[in-house]
């Protein structure tokens, strides 16, 4: 499962957050699609996901994003690598 608590994501210098206030639940086995424009915070939601976000990608990251249970925020990216993966749109 992945669960979403009130995440905010904001970039160092960005006039806004890229995420706001996110309560979002994907029970096991779910398939989900994210779509929209370019710019509405796509990339930073699977990047929290993931544990990119903030690890790699930088930023504040609020509230609490978990993934099988464990915490993106105290489990580095190939710690999660096991459960969740993300294949870009020009891989």
């Amino acid at each position: 499962m992945i669960r979403f608590e009130n995440v905010s994501v904001t970039y160092e210098g960005a006039a806004a957050p890229a995420l706001r206030d996110v309560d979002l639940t994907v029970p096991e086995g779910e398939l989900v699609l994210l779509v929209g424009p370019s710019g509405v915070g796509k990339s930073s939601l699977l990047g929290a996901v993931s544990g990119l976000v903030p690890h790699f990608t930088g930023g504040t990251l609020t509230g609490r994003v978990t993934v099988g249970g464990r915490d993106t925020r105290t489990h580095k990216p190939r710690e999660l690598a096991d459960l969740v993966g993300t294949v870009g749109q020009d891989p």
